[in-house]
């Protein structure tokens, strides 16, 4: 069975599912923002060290915590921006992770949500392939796209199928721009400096 890291977006979601896998009789312990740094290690540690099988986290556990210890990891709900999924596997697909990283992702069927997160992440890994990146955070500021993505999704509500693919498009192409930048940048600094040409 082994241990699982549950991400999700909002405190009171947390606390709705910590109670209710308490309520199943599965250990439990919560992480998020409002604990402070003692706190936030005891969590980790009951976690680690402790026959806790679950760790309920907010968006302040997907940031410079090492839990390779656990390889399974559940996103409750999705964030808009896809960069912040990265940075929640970041915490278990680590150096020293003994096991392949299982990652689910829940999504409702049918939903506005599903028709953006479907579209967006079949581009966006298209676009990742032709120009042979395989982490989008290795070429892109989390926080860059992410007005953009939260207008995307809230204008998903009014816009038909055609408008919201030309929407992420358009998103993308300024993505594609970016890991085209970022990549032309890596390669200057990648070349040999020849001293002797530069004197």
């Amino acid at each position: 069975p082994g241990k699982f890291l549950i991400f999700t977006e909002y405190r009171e979601t947390q606390a709705l599912l910590e109670r209710q896998l308490q309520a199943w009789g599965v250990s439990t312990v919560g992480f998020h923002g409002g604990l402070d740094i003692v706190q936030k290690e005891r969590a980790v540690t009951a976690f680690r060290d402790t026959d806790v099988r679950v760790m309920v986290s907010t968006e302040s556990g997907a940031e410079g915590r090492n839990l390779q210890f656990c390889h399974q990891l559940i996103n409750y709900d999705l964030p808009w921006n896809p960069m912040r999924i990265e940075q929640r596997i970041g915490r278990v697909h680590r150096i020293g992770q003994q096991h392949s990283v299982t990652v689910y992702n829940l999504l409702l069927n049918d939903t506005i949500e599903h028709r953006v997160v479907e579209i967006l992440s079949e581009k966006l890994n298209n676009i990742l392939t032709n120009l042979g990146i395989d982490k989008l955070s290795d070429v892109l500021d989390t926080t860059a796209i992410d007005s953009d993505l939260q207008r995307i999704y809230r204008d998903a509500l009014k816009l038909d199928m055609r408008q919201l693919e030309a929407e992420i498009d358009s998103l993308l192409n300024g993505i594609r721009k970016q890991i085209i930048d970022a990549k032309k940048a890596k390669e200057l600094v990648a070349e040999p400096i020849d001293l002797d040409q530069i004197r």
